[in-house]
């Protein structure tokens, strides 16, 4: 059998559902349109769309000489006690009949129907509407509202109802909410890459905890990181409102000294090349910024300007199931730069240990590095 690629959990259940569906022949007009829709929102929906049926089509070939058939599987579950569940009988007399044995419960007679006394019956009712609000409920939420996530290492493309697309990093989730009156989108971890496009009727919206980012259409990238929330801007411009206060980078230190970070926060703009980082109590702004090395990750790879080896093993750590752990971080000041493959932190390792101050201790779950004694 072809091996097959490595695709978004999430994904291949929504493509389970649509394939159920076309295969029972429940699907009307609008279901047909609705399942075209999903197909064309990324590549990966058609591939395991494609995939969930080349399995469907090898069934026969998984058990050729048809030795499993239900009879059989039926037969078997039953055989092991712990699959078999005592089933209590409501008779005409309304007596409950208790079995271990489902071959030994009795059959209803045509004078010995089950019912559900009215009591019962009033009760079912209630809970079957209750069931039906709650279904129209979670359906209303799903048509309005989707949530988008990627694994370790994983990476997704996404194009909204607006044609507006997103590219997902590893470990990142995000959430679609799109109205009439604005295209909302909430950052609930990692970073994504948002090509927008222009409809100034209906802004665009990325939201960050306490921050928005709002545009009409452009490109730009937003990571929400551990401690900091990061805005790079690839084209156009954006305008962002924050709860922390907004400092130039070049003006930090006097406006720390000048007390200037406790003054209320105002929107801002941040043009082509910029990057806002925004952290609990501060806001900073760089006009100019390497772009390449932000967006460097949906190409596969990291980039690295000047980076601590803490901010280095978080960006690792996100693509690679070996997670890089800094002992006593603080005896490890040195900074890196250079470009590496998300897909190969051997690489990094190697780097590391060519380093003379640099220990490096691997175990099957993780790299730990610490500082050597002199």
């Amino acid at each position: 059998m072809e091996q097959r690629t490595n695709i978004n959990t999430q994904i291949v259940d929504e493509a389970s559902s649509w394939f159920i569906e076309c295969r029972a022949g429940d699907l009307d007009e609008a279901g047909r349109l609705e399942l075209d829709t999903w197909l064309r929102r990324s590549p990966e929906h058609l591939r395991a769309y494609l995939e969930i049926a080349a399995i469907w089509n090898e069934g026969p070939a998984l058990d050729p000489l048809g030795k499993w058939d239900a009879a059989t599987l039926i037969a078997q579950a039953a055989e092991d006690p712990d699959n078999v569940v005592a089933l209590r009988e409501f008779t005409s007399d309304n007596k409950a009949q208790t079995s271990s044995d489902p071959a030994t419960v009795p059959h209803e007679s045509s004078q010995e129907r089950r019912f559900i006394p009215r009591r019962g019956k009033l009760a079912f009712a209630l809970a079957a509407s209750l069931a039906g609000v709650l279904a129209a409920t979670w359906l209303w939420s799903q048509m309005v509202s989707s949530v988008y996530t990627t694994g370790m290492g994983e990476q997704r493309f996404l194009k909204l109802a607006d044609s507006s697309t997103v590219e997902l990093n590893a470990k990142s989730r995000v959430r679609v909410h799109f109205t009439r009156d604005e295209r909302a989108v909430d950052i609930l971890a990692g970073e994504a890459l948002f090509n927008v496009t222009k409809d100034s009727a209906r802004p665009f919206v990325v939201g960050v905890g306490g921050m928005r980012v709002s545009v009409v259409g452009t490109q730009f990238d937003v990571y929400k990181k551990a401690h900091a929330t990061v805005v790079t801007v690839v084209e156009g411009r954006v305008s962002v409102v924050t709860p922390a206060p907004v400092v130039p980078s070049k003006d930090i230190e006097g406006a720390k000294d000048r007390g200037d970070a406790s003054r209320s926060s105002t929107p801002m703009s941040v043009s082509a090349g910029g990057q806002l980082t925004i952290t609990s109590n501060l806001a900073t702004l760089v006009e100019h910024t390497n772009v390449a090395a932000v967006t460097a990750w949906t190409q596969r790879r990291i980039l690295f300007d000047s980076a601590t080896l803490v901010e280095v093993a978080e960006e690792f750590n996100r693509y690679n199931s070996r997670q890089l752990i800094i002992d006593t971080p603080e005896r490890l000041q040195f900074h890196i730069s250079g470009t590496f493959s998300s897909t190969d932190p051997e690489s990094f390792v190697r780097f590391l240990r060519e380093r003379p101050d640099v220990r490096v201790t691997e175990t099957a779950s993780e790299i730990r590095i610490s500082k050597k004694d002199s």
